[in-house]
């Protein structure tokens, strides 16, 4: 699995992976539900990544304390990327 894909959960609900992160050996992504119209709605959760006999799985992640310290990987990728953003002028 891997960012900015779209997969499909059980339920025939569609997520779109924004970010990976790993912790404790294993592969979280943050993902944002899609609507009946494939766009983004405010819903987000948190996905943990499950491999089996080759085949991958993903199971939500409930556990407040662990997502606690996903949401700080996360914010601390997210800073990085906006920190690499290339400089563009303001007054055009």
């Amino acid at each position: 699995m891997k960012v900015d894909t779209v997969i499909t959960l059980e339920n025939d609900i569609n997520c779109l992976l924004l970010e990976k992160a790993n912790y404790e050996n294993d592969n979280y992504f943050l993902s944002v539900v899609l609507d009946e119209y494939e766009e983004p709605s405010d819903e987000y959760v948190v996905l943990k990544e499950i491999v089996e006999d080759n085949q991958n799985y993903v199971m939500r992640v409930m556990d407040e304390s662990v997502l606690a310290e996903l949401l700080k990987l996360f914010t601390k990728s997210f800073g990085e990327k906006v920190a690499n953003l290339p400089d563009f002028d303001d007054a055009a």
